[in-house]
């Protein structure tokens, strides 16, 4: 049975060489995520070196201590104007 571990990441820094070998495999493999194969590692690195940001969550997914997979939830922006403006008052 493998190891399955979900982990949240507030940042990508040590992190984005694995994460930037595994967007380029999926796109070069024919995944439809906004990018066309093939996919340049350069291309890669700055997709996740410029992807957290304020309202976006990082979640992997590591099977046998290797990221096999992400998700990203992207807070909508009225959703964090509401956060700011409830936790002022």
């Amino acid at each position: 049975m493998q190891n399955v571990e979900i982990l949240e990441l507030a940042t990508v820094r040590e992190k984005v060489d694995e994460l930037a070998h595994l967007i380029q495999m999926v796109v070069d493999d024919g995944a439809s995520i906004g990018f066309l194969p093939p996919m340049k590692l350069s291309t890669a690195r700055s997709y996740w070196e410029n992807a957290m940001e304020p309202g976006v969550i990082l979640y992997i997914a590591k099977i046998d201590n290797e990221i096999a997979g992400t998700v990203q939830v992207h807070f909508c922006p009225f959703f964090l104007l509401f956060q700011v403006t409830y936790q002022q008052n």
